[in-house]
């Protein structure tokens, strides 16, 4: 009985320990980083109207670098500051966004990113996942419209006969897959840029085959 009751105390120690590891070193600034870059490049999409996003480039690389909790949070957290800024509609998809972190985090783990076949792959996958889970959300909750240059994808679906469920649907399997392989390859080419000495630093690195290794030898 004793033995039982001096163990308890250390539950929550390792708890404590697992969740500081989770966002220890560079870890929370790299997440402050993908937020920024959420909300930067997708206000800049938005705004020129062009029919895709970009704006899961930081949450793409959160998840490639430190995994899928924190891509969730750097990424949900761009999505509510987007809202706080002009665009309440952002709000509403942070399931997808978490869903994206998961996916990207699995890729990651299947070293998929070290060829860039497989990332183009992951890429498109990544889009029919995210349209399939977004388009309830745009349809039902905004009526399709969410003022960015995809509403001219669901005019044209609508305008062939479809329902709006099935336009909206039609929008992301158009423009989502073109967006996620985009989002994917600019990830891939930032993380060929950065040093080895810095990526090593995140618990991803492993994951990942910086292209400089292979001219090595």
């Amino acid at each position: 009985m004793r033995a039982d009751t001096d163990a308890r105390p250390l539950r929550p120690v390792m708890n404590s320990t697992r969740f500081h590891s989770l966002f220890a070193g560079p870890v929370l600034p790299l997440m402050a980083f993908g937020t920024a870059l959420n909300l930067v490049v997708g206000q800049i999409t938005a705004a020129l109207k062009i029919p895709i996003y970009l704006d899961s480039l930081g949450t793409i690389l959160v998840a490639v670098l430190a995994g899928p909790w924190q891509a969730a949070i750097s990424g949900s957290l761009a999505n509510l500051l987007a809202a706080a800024f002009g665009n309440p509609a952002m709000a509403f998809f942070i399931p997808v966004v978490c869903v994206i972190a998961i996916w990207t985090s699995l890729v990651a783990r299947w070293g998929w990113f070290r060829r860039w076949p497989l990332t183009v792959l992951g890429g498109v996958l990544q889009g029919v996942i995210a349209a399939l889970i977004s388009a309830p959300i745009a349809a039902y909750v905004f009526g399709g419209t969410m003022l960015a240059g995809t509403d001219l994808l669901v005019i044209l679906y609508r305008s062939l006969g479809n329902d709006i469920l099935r336009s909206t649907l039609l929008q992301g399997l158009t423009s989502d897959p073109v967006d996620k392989v985009i989002s994917y390859l600019l990830v891939v080419a930032l993380l060929s840029r950065l040093p080895s000495r810095l990526l090593m630093r995140f618990p991803g690195a492993v994951r990942i085959q910086p292209p400089a290794a292979d001219h090595v030898a």
